[in-house]
């Protein structure tokens, strides 16, 4: 049977393809930013009806990004409706009137779309002769959508209230053929691991060995992420009189940096296999730490290009800000390359299946008893496709997690100075702080030293998996992924947050010892 809504879909369609007011309208999507250059070609390959009423369809657009650097697939789940009910809609011609076109995960329809598919395993055809399909159990039956779960950007939270229980469906947005993240999910459930939310299943398109994972349903945990806890937390100790000893937080903080060690450990524990199949742990090997070497160094130059370019800035605050940030890496690059030297230690011992994007803002703590709860395993989204979840060190997972204890450090320090991003500028120079400002940076400093050391040293006394190596080559490794991960930020803030790059920028230096 023809959809009322065929012209409409087809008018999309092409607008996707040809219509710069629509390429623009997707950049300004929070998932999508530069990921969709002006450059970019992007092709519509396969689309499916998920839903229809009389006044709105639910379309998903399968279509590649052909960018001059490669190509990535996109999922697309887009509403299109004859009535405004996003305020951020598209407003697409449609003859002598107009269509709206809005991201269908905001909708509650798509919603509904989801509970029922688990519930009843639905498949669903495409024009192009493919199925999307859910895998999993049901969650029960759908009753509305739940308030909007902050996420990563570089996918969508769709929070569901059903007749058993809420549940967060994670749409991704640019697909990886290789994304792990079901398979890992289904592994921690089955051996009962503690530390994950209960995991559903799936929505993929295709069957192996070409599956495109489109999302995953996990159980809604009410809870913070670690990052939002201890930032919140540092905000209120800062605001408050000084008082003689450490605040609440400053001990509640340490405190969760010994369980996260302990719960990093029996993650990785659980992440291995002592025999062969996709968790299996290889060895690894010198070529392994040569290319993690280079992907940093490479990570490095390309910082160093982007500092290039906006040392051009018209602004003259933001040029010397740039000139004098380039020239201070560009100084420091000896230093940089030795301590990256340090994941030479890591040869030998396991490399396999991890987080792989391990950081504050991935943990979730409880609100009724602390338990912690680690999410989103797809990796790093800054890295191709098919590399996301490549075998790695689980020393990695230490070192980026170290890393951002670091971010804590100056998310505290920005609200305490009431600046913007650049108050991490100040943290540069220390000699230039006043006698207060310094016994902040200093007390926030420690803190992070302190948390560092609590989390690294229960990690090393609770995993089996580095037993054998001295403990001074474990930190030499561990030092070797914080610079790796420090060049990755500063690389990622330059391209999508570029107010934000002196914090890596200062972890670059502290790690190189040039401040």
């Amino acid at each position: 049977m023809t959809s009322p809504f065929e012209t409409a879909i087809s008018a999309l369609e092409e607008a996707l393809e040809r219509s710069a007011h629509l390429r623009s309208w997707l950049r300004d999507r929070r998932w999508c930013g530069d990921s969709l250059g002006m450059r970019a070609d992007l092709a519509v390959k396969d689309r499916a009806l998920l839903f229809e009423s009389p006044t709105e369809a639910l379309v998903l657009f399968m279509a590649v990004v052909r960018e001059p650097q490669g190509s990535l697939p996109l999922h697309l789940p887009l509403s299109v409706s004859t009535t405004r009910r996003d305020p951020q809609a598209f407003e697409l011609p449609a003859g002598r009137g107009r269509l709206y076109v809005a991201e269908a995960e905001g909708q509650p329809s798509y919603a509904r779309f989801v509970a029922d598919g688990f519930r009843d395993q639905t498949k669903v055809r495409t024009v192009a002769g493919d199925t999307l399909q859910f895998r999993g159990t049901s969650f029960g039956a759908f009753q509305e959508m739940g308030p909007g779960v902050a996420g990563d950007t570089s996918n969508i939270l769709v929070h569901i209230r059903t007749s058993r229980q809420d549940a967060v469906f994670k749409s991704y947005k640019f697909l990886d053929i290789g994304n792990r993240e079901p398979v890992i999910l289904e592994r921690l459930h089955r051996k009962r691991f503690p530390h994950v939310p209960p995991f559903f299943g799936e929505l993929s398109l295709g069957r192996e060995p070409d599956r495109l994972v489109l999302g995953v349903a996990t159980a809604h945990v009410d809870a913070v992420d670690l990052f939002t806890w201890l930032t919140e937390g540092w905000h209120q100790a800062l605001s408050e009189p000084t008082q003689p000893g450490r605040s609440a937080i400053e001990d509640a903080g340490i405190e969760a940096a010994s369980d996260l060690g302990e719960a990093t450990a029996a993650l990785h524990e659980i992440l291995v296999d002592r025999h062969p199949g996709p968790f299996a742990m290889e060895p690894f090997r010198p070529d392994d730490a040569m290319a993690a070497y280079k992907v940093a160094t490479a990570n490095l130059g390309d910082a160093l290009r982007r500092l290039g370019h906006l040392a051009k800035d018209p602004d003259r605050v933001r040029s010397d800000r740039a000139v004098g940030a380039r020239q201070r890496v560009f100084d420091a690059r000896r230093a940089i390359e030795h301590v990256l030297a340090g994941l030479e230690a890591c040869v030998g011992t396991p490399k396999g299946v991890t987080h792989a994007d391990l950081h504050l803002g991935q943990v979730l703590r409880r609100r009724d008893n602390g338990a912690l709860l680690f999410i989103d395993f797809e990796g790093e989204p800054e890295r191709p496709p098919g590399q996301r979840s490549i075998p790695l060190p689980p020393l990695r997972d230490v070192g980026t997690m170290n890393r951002s204890f670091a971010y804590v450090r100056h998310y505290a320090w920005r609200e305490f100075i009431r600046g913007d991003a650049s108050a991490a500028l100040r943290l540069l120079s220390p000699a230039e702080l006043s006698q207060e400002e310094a016994a902040v940076a200093n007390r926030l400093r420690g803190w992070e030293r302190a948390a560092v050391e609590r989390y690294t040293q229960q990690y090393l006394g609770r995993s089996s998996l580095y037993q054998e190596l001295e403990p001074a080559e474990a930190l030499r490794g561990i030092r070797g992924w914080m610079m790796e991960k420090a060049l990755y930020e500063l690389r990622y803030e330059l391209k999508h947050r570029p107010e934000n790059i002196f914090i890596p920028l200062e972890g670059v230096l502290s790690l190189a010892g040039a401040i």
